[in-house]
C-alpha cells in the first residue's frame, strides 16, 4: 500500500509541474471580446487550413476586439483559434504580432515567434516566455464567434 502512495505522489508532482507554463496567465490586459463574422462572405481565406484574419478596429456597433485586436487562425487540426494581437513580451497596444500561413506569428519589435498552428500560442523563439492571450471560438456553419 505504501508503494502505491509514493507512486501516486510522484505522478501528481510531475503532472502539476508540467502544467505551469500552460496555465500561466498572459500579461496582456484583459479587455472585452465579442466578435462574429461569416467567414465565407467576409474572410474566405479562413476556409483553408493556415488561413488567418486580423481585425484591429470595430466595423459594427457592439464589436469588442480585446486589447490590440484579434487574430483568427484556421488551425492545422481543422479547428479555429483566436488570439489577441498584442505581443505578451512587449505588452503595448500598438505593437502587434504578424501571423503567417505557416502557423507562426512574429512580433516585429522583439522578434519573438509564437506557435499558432495548433492553437497553443506558445513562444518558440525570442525573448518572450509568455503565451499569447487566447480567446474562445464557437463555430456554427460559416459563422465564427469569438468571446472571452
Amino acid at each position: 500500500m505504501k508503494r502505491y502512495s509514493v507512486i501516486f505522489i510522484l505522478l501528481l508532482g510531475v503532472c502539476l509541474s508540467s502544467c505551469d507554463k500552460i496555465n500561466e496567465e498572459s500579461p496582456v490586459p484583459k479587455y472585452t471580446v465579442s466578435f462574429s463574422i461569416d467567414y465565407r462572405i467576409y474572410a474566405p481565406i479562413l476556409d483553408t487550413q493556415g488561413g488567418y484574419y486580423t481585425i484591429t478596429k470595430p466595423t459594427e456597433y457592439g464589436q469588442y476586439l480585446g486589447y490590440s485586436g484579434l487574430l483568427i487562425f484556421h488551425g492545422f487540426d481543422d479547428r479555429f483559434y483566436a488570439f489577441d494581437l498584442c505581443c505578451p513580451y512587449e505588452c503595448e497596444r500598438e505593437i502587434r504580432i504578424v501571423p503567417e500561413a505557416t502557423g507562426r506569428a512574429t512580433c516585429p519589435e522583439c522578434g519573438s515567434e509564437y506557435d499558432i498552428g495548433f492553437g497553443t500560442g506558445r513562444p518558440t523563439k525570442g525573448p518572450s516566455t509568455k503565451f499569447l492571450r487566447r480567446y474562445n471560438v464557437t463555430v456554427s456553419g460559416s459563422l465564427i464567434r469569438v468571446t472571452n
